[in-house]
C-alpha cells in the first residue's frame, strides 16, 4: 500500500521479528567463553574430542549441500585475490570481472541524487536492479533512495558497506538464481560469503595516492576471532575504517574537464560528417561564471557573433571579469553549434562535475555460531555501518534565456543601470548599448553561489539469527534451516541550496543616505530559514565578489531522509530422497516471507511552500520534490530437486557423470501479480576431463516501491529530438520519421534546444506495473584435462531475453514513439510532450511503464592454470606460477522501449564487445608478485549511429596493467605495494569515454602500500 513518510512510523505486526533476532544475537553474545587456542593444532585434548555440528557446504544458486554447481557458470573472487588487488571496496574489486558493466552508482563519477558514495554492481550491464546481491545466501537491506531522483529504481545492496577483510569469497552465478532466491536475479546473483571459524588477530593498514598527489586513501581493519566452548562455537569481530579523498573534474581538466578534447557538432556539413573532434574544451557561450550583460532577454552570443550581448564601440561582446569590470568576450573556435565553442571565455560545464566522491566509512561486525549439540547450531550476525559520501561538484544554478524568461527561476537576471555595484565606466557602456538609463539583463553560471555539493550519511543495521540442524531417517540424511533477517538503512542527505526568495531580495541593491550599499526597502524573507535572516546586498558582477553576509542570507540547508527496512524469514528442509544409480537424489522444500518498506522524506526545503489551493512553489531553484512511501509483503514457496542419474562409479561407457537439476518458486506479492519462476538444467561428462552443462530459467523482477508509488513531480531532462537535423534520418524507419516531422511543420535542418539543454517536465510512479519477465538459458563446457594437471577451461553461451521491462520513458523515448509511428499524430505518445510555435519542446510527461524489451547474447569464459615449478624440474622453494583469465564477448545487447528505436548497447564506449581480465601470479615462501592486464576491445562513439556521422567514430582497443608485490617477512608481517595503471596509460583517442569504465586512465598511476599484521 502506498503511504507517505511520517517520522517515527512503526509496524507492530512485525515486531516479533525484532524480538526473535535480538534474542538470537543475545544468546550468542552470552554463550560460554572458554576460548580455544588461536591455531587448530594447539587445541586442548578436550576440545579435540568435543562433538561439533556438521555444517554442510551450500553454494550459490542452490540450497542443496554440494561442493559446486554443475549446470551454470560460476565466477569466484576469493579473499586472496581481493587482498592482492589492494581493494578497499569489494564492489570496486568486482568491477574488474568482465561480466560486470559500468556500476549503476559508485564513488566514481556524478553521484545519484541523495545516494552519494554508495556502490551498486551491474551484472551484464542489465541494471543494478536486475542483479541480486546476497550476504551468506541471505538478502540484505538496500540503501538506495526511493526518490525518482535516486540513482536506480530498484533495491540494490551497497557493497561499500562490507569490509573486505571479512570476505572469504564472492560467488557470481549468472542467470539461474530466481527460483532459489526470488525476485531481482534476472542477470544473476552475487553472493558475498563471509569467513567462518576465524581464529586469531589480524590488522590491515594501507594508504594510497595518485601520481598527481590527490585521491589519497587511508584504510584500516582489525579482525579478531576465537573458538569457544570446547570448539563448539566461534565469535568473529571486525572493525573497519576507510577514508577516500575526492577529486573534481576540474582537477583533471585537460582529461575530462574544461580543457579536454571533445566531440561536438561539425562546423560544416560539407565535411561529410555531423560530429567532429575539437580541442580546448567545450565552452558554452550562453553564460560565464562572471556574467554577460545583455540588451534584451535572449542569449548573448550566437555562434561567435554578439547577438544580444552588450557590446563595445567595436561591436565586441562584453563580459564581466573576475573582479566585476567589463572586458571583451574572447571567442574560442567556432563549432557547428550556436551555443558552444571550443575554448574561449564561455562556461566550461565539464569542469563542474564529480570525478571521485569523498567518502568515509566505519563499520563493526559480529559473526558467531554455537553448536547446541552435534545436530543443532545457532547462528547470528550483527552489522553496523556508517558511511559519509560527498559529491564534491555538479552543475551550478544557471541564469539564462535558454532555461526561461527573464525574472523566472532559471531565466536571465534583471538589473537597473543604477545598481550600485556597477562602476561608472561599466554603467556608461551598458547605458550606451541600451540607449540610456534603464533595465538590462545578465546571463550567468552562478558557481560562487551554488556549488552542487551534497553529502549523504548512511547508517545500516543488519541482524541475522538462525537455527540449522540435521537428522537421519534410516540411511537418509536430512538438514533443516531457519533464518530470520532484519535490516534497516537510514540515509540523510544534506546540501547548501540557494534560497530563491532571499536571492531575489539580495539582488535588489541600493544605497542609503550614507552611501552604503544595502537591500532595497524592507524585504520579506523566505518562509524557509537561511543561514542569516538579515538581508545583505548581493554583488554578482564578477565571481566571488559577494560578501559572506550575502552568501549567508541566500543559503539554506536542505536535508532529506531515506528509511528502508527489510524483514525476511526463510525456512527449508533438505535431504535424501531415493537412491539412483549415481547416488541419492536430493530435494529442498521451503517457505520465505519478506516484508520491505521504503520511505523518502524530501524535507521542507525540497517539498516547497504550499499555497492555500494546494499548489507548491519551490524554495530553491530546482523543481519541488515529492515524498515517496510504500511497502510490500511476499509469501514464497520453493522447491529444488537434484537427480544424479549416473556417476563414475557406475562404469558406464562414455558417461562419467549425468545429472539433472530443477527448482521452482511461487511468489505472491501484495503490490503486484503472483509469479512462477523455475529453472532446469543438467550436466553430462563423457569422461572425467570434460563436462557439458546447460540451464534454462524463467526469472522475474517485481516493480520497486519507487516505480510503483513515486508521486508525480517536476523533473528536468534533455532528449534527442527525432525531428532535429542530427536525428531525423535515424530510427527504425527513417522515411516515416522524416515524413511525420515534416507534417509537424519542422524543416529538415531544424535545431532542437532540448538536445543540448534540459527542459522541465513531469515524472512519477505507476501502481499498475507488473513483473518484468525473463527467459534465459546457458550452454557450455568445462575442460580439465588430466594430462595437464592444474588446467581448467570453462566456456558458456548465455542468452537473456527480458520482456515487460519497466522503463522510465525519457523525452527521447516519448518523441521517438510518436514520430516513428505510422499512426502519427494519433499515437498516444504524441500527447506526452508539447511544442511551442517555433517547434521547440516546452514540456513532457515521463514515467514508468511495462513497455521495454532487452536482449543479451554473450560468450562467457575463464581459463585457469596453476603450475608448481617443481613440475618443470625446479626445487619446491621456487614456488608456483598461476595464470587466470576471464573474458566476455557480447554478440548482441540491445533494448527497445515501446515502438521506439532499437538501441544497441554492446560496442559502445561503456560496453565494449570484448572484455578480458588476465592475471599472472608468482608465489613463493616469502615473495608474491601479481601482474594483471585489463583489456577492452575497440568501441564506437555512438553504436546507434552510422560511422559516417563522426569524424572519428571509433576508439582503439585499450589495455591497462596493474601490478602488486608482496613481501612476507615472517608469519606475522606482510608488506604489499600495489601500482594500478603501472604504465600510466591515458585515455583512448578521441577521448569520448565513460568516466567509470576508464577510471584508472583518468586517475593516473596510483600507488598503494599495505601492511598486514597477524598475531
Amino acid at each position: 500500500m502506498a503511504c507517505r513518510f511520517r517520522s517515527g512510523d512503526r509496524m507492530p505486526k512485525y515486531a516479533y521479528y525484532r524480538l526473535l533476532l535480538s534474542a538470537g544475537a543475545l544468546a550468542l553474545a552470552q554463550a560460554p567463553t572458554a576460548f580455544a587456542q588461536s591455531a587448530p593444532d594447539k587445541s586442548t585434548p578436550d576440545e579435540a574430542k568435543a562433538p561439533t555440528f556438521n555444517d554442510p557446504i551450500v553454494v550459490t544458486a542452490s540450497r542443496i549441500a554440494q561442493s559446486k554447481i554443475v549446470d551454470q557458470p560460476v565466477t569466484t573472487l576469493d579473499h586472496a585475490t581481493i587482498e592482492t588487488l589492494g581493494a578497499t571496496n569489494i564492489g570496486t574489486a568486482l568491477q574488474q570481472l568482465p561480466v560486470f558493466g559500468v556500476a549503476a552508482n559508485s564513488a566514481v563519477g556524478t553521484q545519484g541524487t541523495f545516494s552519494a558514495g554508495q556502490t551498486f554492481v551491474n551484472l551484464f550491464d542489465l541494471g543494478a536492479q536486475r542483479t541480486l546481491t546476497l550476504i551468506n545466501g541471505t538478502r540484505s537491506v538496500s540503501s538506495a533512495s526511493s526518490s525518482i531522483f535516486g540513482p536506480v529504481a530498484g533495491s540494490p545492496v551497497d557493497l561499500a558497506q562490507i569490509a573486505p577483510d571479512l570476505v572469504d569469497r564472492i560467488e557470481v552465478v549468472t542467470v539461474g538464481g530466481a527460483p532459489i532466491y526470488g525476485s531481482d536475479a534476472i542477470a544473476g546473483t552475487v553472493n558475498v560469503i563471509l569467513k567462518k571459524n576465524f581464529q586469531g588477530l589480524e590488522g590491515t593498514f594501507s594508504t594510497g595516492i595518485s601520481k598527481y598527489g590527490d585521491g589519497r586513501d587511508i584504510n584500516g581493519s582489525l579482525l579478531f576471532g576465537r573458538n569457544f566452548a570446547g570448539g563448539r562455537g566461534n565469535v568473529t569481530l571486525n572493525f573497519y575504517y576507510d577514508r577516500q579523498n575526492g577529486i573534481t573534474n576540474a582537477q583533471r581538466s585537460s582529461i575530462i574537464g574544461g580543457d579536454s578534447v571533445f566531440t561536438g557538432a561539425a562546423r560544416s556539413s560539407a565535411a561529410g560528417y555531423l560530429y567532429q573532434t575539437y580541442s580546448n574544451g567545450k565552452h558554452y557561450s550562453l553564460f560565464t561564471k562572471t556574467g554577460i550583460p545583455l540588451v534584451a532577454d535572449s542569449i548573448p552570443i550566437l555562434g561567435t557573433s554578439a547577438f544580444s550581448a552588450v557590446t563595445d564601440a567595436g561591436g565586441n561582446a562584453l563580459r564581466f571579469n573576475n573582479s566585476g569590470h567589463l572586458v571583451p568576450f574572447v571567442n574560442g573556435t567556432a563549432t557547428g553549434s550556436s551555443i558552444y565553442q571550443a575554448g574561449g571565455d564561455g562556461f566550461a560545464t565539464s569542469d563542474y562535475g564529480n570525478f571521485l566522491s569523498q567518502t568515509e566509512r566505519y563499520s563493526a561486525t559480529l559473526l558467531s555460531h554455537y553448536d547446541i549439540n552435534d545436530h543443532i547450531q545457532l547462528t547470528g550476525e550483527v552489522w553496523w555501518g556508517r558511511s559519509f559520501g560527498t559529491n564534491l561538484a555538479s552543475q551550478p544554478y544557471y541564469s539564462s534565456a535558454a532555461a526561461g524568461t527573464a525574472g523566472s527561476t532559471n531565466g536571465n537576471l534583471i538589473f537597473s543601470t543604477s545598481n550600485p555595484y556597477l562602476s561608472a565606466t561599466d554603467r556608461a557602456l551598458i547605458e550606451s548599448a541600451i540607449g540610456g538609463p534603464g533595465t538590462f539583463y545578465l546571463a550567468r553560471a552562478n558557481t560562487d553561489l551554488s556549488t552542487g555539493q551534497f553529502r549523504t550519511r548512511t547508517d545500516v543495521l543488519r541482524i541475522v539469527t538462525g537455527l540449522k540442524g540435521n537428522f537421519e531417517a534410516g540411511e537418509r540424511k536430512f538438514d533443516w534451516d531457519l533464518t530470520a533477517t532484519y535490516g534497516r538503512s537510514v540515509s540523510v542527505t544534506s546540501a547548501r541550496e540557494l534560497n530563491l526568495q532571499n536571492f531575489t531580495n539580495a539582488l535588489d541593491a541600493t544605497t542609503d543616505s550614507n552611501g552604503n550599499i544595502v537591500c532595497s526597502g524592507t524585504p520579506t524573507n523566505s518562509a524557509y530559514p537561511t543561514l542569516s535572516s538579515t538581508c545583505a546586498p548581493l554583488d554578482v558582477f564578477g565571481t566571488n565578489t559577494a560578501s559572506s553576509a550575502a552568501i549567508a542570507y541566500i543559503t539554506s540547508i536542505a536535508q532529506t531522509h531515506q528509511v528502508n527496512t527489510q524483514y525476511d524469514i526463510v525456512a527449508d528442509i533438505k535431504g535424501d530422497l531415493v537412491r539412483l544409480p549415481g547416488g541419492f537424489s536430493r530435494f529442498v522444500i521451503g517457505y520465505e516471507q519478506r516484508h520491505e518498506t521504503a520511505h523518502f522524506d524530501p524535507g521542507a526545503f525540497y517539498y516547497g511552500s504550499v499555497a492555500s489551493d494546494g499548489t507548491r512553489t519551490a524554495y530553491g531553484t530546482a523543481a519541488v520534490v515529492d515524498p515517496v512511501g510504500g511497502a510490500f509483503t511476499t509469501h514464497e514457496a520453493f522447491g529444488e530437486l537434484k537427480l544424479p542419474l549416473i556417476s563414475a562409479d557406475n562404469h558406464v561407457p562414455l558417461v562419467s557423470r549425468l545429472e539433472i537439476n530443477g527448482a521452482a518458486r511461487y511468489v505472491t506479492n501484495s503490490s503486484t501479480s503472483n509469479f512462477w519462476t523455475y529453472t532446469g538444467g543438467g550436466a553430462y561428462a563423457p569422461i572425467p576431463d570434460i563436462t557439458f552443462r546447460g540451464n534454462y530459467t524463467r526469472s522475474f523482477r517485481a516493480p520497486s516501491i519507487t516505480e510503483l508509488y513515486a508521486p508525480r513531480g517536476s523533473v528536468y531532462n534533455t532528449g534527442n529530438d527525432p525531428c532535429d537535423y542530427r536525428y531525423v534520418s535515424q530510427g527504425a524507419n527513417p522515411a516515416v520519421r522524416a515524413a511525420n516531422c515534416a507534417n509537424a511543420g519542422l524543416s529538415s535542418n531544424f535545431v532542437s534546444n532540448i538536445v543540448d539543454y534540459a527542459i522541465q517536465g513531469t515524472g512519477g510512479g505507476n501502481t499498475g506495473l507488473q513483473n518484468e519477465v525473463s527467459t534465459s538459458w546457458t550452454a557450455g563446457t568445462v575442460i580439465a584435462p588430466r594430462v595437464i594437471p592444474g588446467l581448467q577451461i570453462g566456456i558458456d553461451y548465455i542468452s537473456i531475453s527480458i520482456r515487460n521491462e519497466i522503463a522510465s520513458l525519457t523525452p527521447t523515448d516519448l518523441m521517438d514513439a510518436c514520430y516513428d509511428s505510422s499512426s502519427y499524430p494519433n499515437n498516444a505518445f504524441c500527447k506526452t510532450f508539447t511544442r511551442d510555435s517555433s517547434g521547440q519542446v516546452t514540456s513532457f510527461s515521463q514515467g514508468y511503464y511495462n513497455i521495454g524489451v532487452e536482449n543479451l547474447r554473450a560468450l562467457q569464459g575463464s581459463i585457469a592454470y596453476n603450475l608448481p615449478l617443481r613440475r618443470v624440474g625446479l626445487p619446491d622453494s621456487f614456488g608456483s606460477l598461476t595464470f587466470h583469465a576471464d573474458f566476455l564477448h557480447t554478440y548482441r545487447h540491445y533494448y527497445r522501449v515501446g515502438t521506439g528505436d532499437l538501441e544497441k548497447v554492446a560496442g559502445g564506449i561503456e560496453s565494449p564487445i570484448d572484455n578480458v581480465t588476465t592475471t599472472i601470479t608468482y608465489a613463493r615462501k616469502h615473495f608474491n608478485w601479481m601482474w594483471q592486464g585489463i583489456y577492452y576491445g575497440p568501441t564506437r562513439i555512438d553504436v546507434n549511429a552510422a560511422d559516417s556521422d563522426y569524424q572519428y567514430p571509433r576508439q582503439s582497443p585499450y589495455l591497462i596493467v596493474n601490478s602488486a608485490v608482496s613481501f612476507i617477512v615472517n608469519e606475522h608481517y606482510t608488506f604489499t605495494v600495489n601500482v594500478n595503471n603501472l604504465f600510466d596509460r591515458g585515455l583512448p583517442f578521441p577521448y569520448t569515454v565513460s568516466t567509470k569504465r576508464y577510471y584508472d586512465a583518468i586517475m593516473g598511476r596510483y600507488v598503494r602500500a599495505t601492511v598486514k599484521i597477524k598475531l
